[in-house]
């Protein structure tokens, strides 16, 4: 009885053409995976979570919730007279059980601001309120209103601006072991990210 079976190839004969699907297949990867590697993937993840105002942001050390965006006119330090500033309004809460700085050291290190250009930059002045009074800092567990504020010039006046938040780990250094909150500004990572609508100055709104 003879065979049906199909009988291989001889010397010099070409294979079968069932083998062309997967050679196309594999070709056609070989070409779209660097492509999608330099577009960054089929999703990109971002680097920071988007939040909204009114939503409550863990920032280790601070909790803050962000309010607004607004253009307003605040007496500079020196009398050099009332200067435009964009203010953003947080309320921050000390999570620590320290008490905190809401300027240098403190609550300002952890706020960022997108420029045009694409660079973040820190605020130029942290100002709080709690009680109805005037304060640089921010008591353990005693919710304060902060203004943070870049300047501006007398033209400036963006529809929106953007905010970013770092994250603060309570670590020790690398010379020595005492642990404190700390924020690693080498690291271009955001806790969040938002982006306001900024109100027009109002005349009857003036901080200080």
């Amino acid at each position: 009885m003879q065979s049906t079976a199909p009988a291989p190839p001889g010397p010099g004969e070409r294979p079968s053409r069932r083998w062309l699907v997967p050679a196309c297949v594999l070709a056609a990867l070989a070409v779209l995976v660097p492509v999608l590697w330099v577009a960054g993937g089929f999703a990109e993840t971002p680097r920071e979570p988007a939040s909204r105002p009114g939503k409550a942001i863990d920032l280790g050390l601070f909790k803050v919730v962000v309010r607004d965006a607004r253009i307003g006119t605040v007496k500079a330090d020196f009398g050099s007279g009332r200067q435009r500033f964009v203010i953003v309004r947080m309320w921050v809460l000390n999570q620590g059980q320290e008490t905190a700085s809401l300027g240098f050291g403190g609550l300002r290190e952890g706020v960022t601001a997108l420029t045009k250009a694409g660079k973040w930059v820190k605020p130029d002045e942290v100002e709080g309120a709690a009680g109805g009074a005037k304060t640089g800092r921010a008591q353990p567990g005693l919710p304060v209103e902060a203004s943070v504020m870049w300047k501006a010039g007398p033209a400036d006046t963006p529809r929106r601006f953007t905010v970013g938040l770092r994250k603060w780990e309570y670590d020790h250094g690398f010379t020595d072991d005492t642990y404190s909150w700390r924020i690693d500004l080498e690291d271009d990572s955001l806790a969040g990210r938002l982006t306001l609508p900024v109100a027009a100055p109002s005349p009857r709104v003036r901080p200080r």
